[in-house]
């Protein structure tokens, strides 16, 4: 095993300091070979200034270059532990266990009087802890995919500051802000692993975990309101135009399995349910009523309230369904997605899409070809365009989507870009029309 410490690239906003990454080699198991060594990189939650970070990997001249350098000392010892503790066991590691079990070692230890990385108090439940609980109290009630979503929030505290409390967290009476919650949300930005291996969450996904450390905040009877969520901001995702759904209806597809994922896509584009009630129907979810075949199920999001939805289909869908006899058998969100961009790619589903997201004050723009972004939601979007593009009145679309505020359908409204272009160029033809050398406009 081999442990060495760097500085991340990243630069912080008005602050010539840079985060402590550490990076351990180790075999995968007793006796492996050279080409079976796992990488592990994560932060170590310190920082410093690149002056003051030396070939040997320590800090000096720093007035915490003694505090730094205990918790990277630490964290060394822990990691051989660790691997010695494998190897006895037997044991096979992966990154993620090696991780783990580093962290489990530092709750043991209890060492360290930084306030960085200080254990929680005695008698003090740690947000772990409060998420567990929230977890048990609420499985009769919600999923466990909703329950799950508390999961990666918790994480990324443990790898920020290990065994933190939600008493460490609240904020000054005065100010009303928590410097510490402010600084976990930069590491987020700007440290945190995501992924895809790259560095650095989208604000979107901070805004979701600061949501959760809200639902634990007012599950432990904490004052919560003081947590807002800055973050999040509304994604816009470009629908398929009903001439692209029939273009991918009707392409051939070079294997089964791409024809099966093309066919589950198109009957969401006609449909739109999540992808969550997509998965669970049955053959019994389509009914025949007053002589038309009705897909009919009840559409949850991990809340108590359900709402039940009923949408006729079209032949298109209907086709579809009939031909797999009901059982669309829908692979997992991960690979369906993977699957959809080579089918649109195959489909010729290529016109130029701009997409932009952020990453806290950061603006990431990207372009390409559509079937580069599509994904298996883009169907439910697909869906109410269309129902609005063919004439649909807001309150049906609502009801066909199970939307439960009509401010959520209104997002579907929006119109189309050559319905635009084409109201652009008449507004300027008619003022031209009407502008004469006299009168002006």
């Amino acid at each position: 095993m081999t442990v060495r410490f760097y500085l991340h690239s990243k630069v912080y906003a008005n602050s010539p300091k840079r985060a402590i990454y550490m990076e351990i080699r180790f075999p995968e198991q007793p006796g492996a070979y050279r080409s079976e060594t796992l990488v592990l990189r994560k932060s170590t939650g310190k920082k410093c200034d690149p002056a003051h970070f030396t070939d040997k990997q320590r800090v000096k001249k720093d007035t915490k270059a003694h505090e730094i350098n205990s918790r990277l000392n630490r964290l060394e010892e822990w990691a051989g532990d660790v691997l010695e503790k494998a190897r006895l066991q037997k044991q096979t590691l992966t990154p993620e266990l090696f991780w783990e079990l580093i962290l489990a070692q530092d709750k043991d230890t209890q060492a360290g009087t930084s306030p960085a990385q200080d254990s929680a108090p005695a008698g003090l439940p740690t947000i772990a802890d409060v998420a567990a609980e929230w977890k048990s109290f609420y499985k009769a009630r919600h999923s466990a995919n909703y329950l799950r979503k508390v999961d990666p929030m918790v994480t990324h505290w443990e790898t920020f500051r290990p065994g933190t409390t939600l008493e460490d967290i609240l904020p000054d009476p005065k100010t009303r802000r928590s410097n510490l919650v402010e600084e976990w949300c930069e590491y987020l930005i700007e440290e945190a692993v995501r992924r895809d291996g790259g560095i650095g969450l989208e604000s979107n996904t901070v805004g979701r975990y600061v949501q959760a450390l809200r639902q634990l905040l007012k599950f432990a009877g904490h004052p919560f309101a003081w947590l807002t969520d800055e973050y999040t901001y509304e994604v816009e995702i470009e629908p398929l135009r009903f001439d692209e759904v029939m273009q991918l209806y009707h392409a051939p597809m070079p294997t089964e399995h791409l024809g099966h994922i093309r066919d589950i896509f198109v009957f969401g584009c006609f449909t739109g349910p999540r992808y969550s009630n997509l998965r669970s129907m049955q053959p019994t979810d389509v009914v025949f009523d007053h002589g038309e075949y009705i897909l009919e199920y009840v559409q949850h999001k991990g809340r108590r309230k359900k709402t039940k939805v009923r949408v006729a289909l079209d032949e298109v869908a209907l086709e579809i369904w009939q031909r797999y006899e009901g059982n669309l058998r829908v692979p997992a969100n991960t690979e369906i997605n993977t699957s959809i961009k080579l089918v649109a790619k195959e489909a010729g589903l290529d016109r130029p899409i701009l997409q932009v997201r952020m990453r806290g004050p950061h603006r990431i723009e990207r372009r390409g070809p559509y079937w580069e972004f599509i994904t298996c939601h883009v169907a439910r979007h697909t869906f109410g365009t269309l129902l609005l593009d063919g004439n649909a009145d807001l309150g049906q679309v609502q009801n066909s989507m199970g939307h439960s505020a009509i401010q959520t359908t209104r997002r579907y409204a929006k119109s189309r870009e050559p319905k635009r272009h084409a109201a652009t160029k008449s507004a300027f033809q008619q003022l031209r029309a009407s502008h004469t050398e006299g009168n002006g406009v």
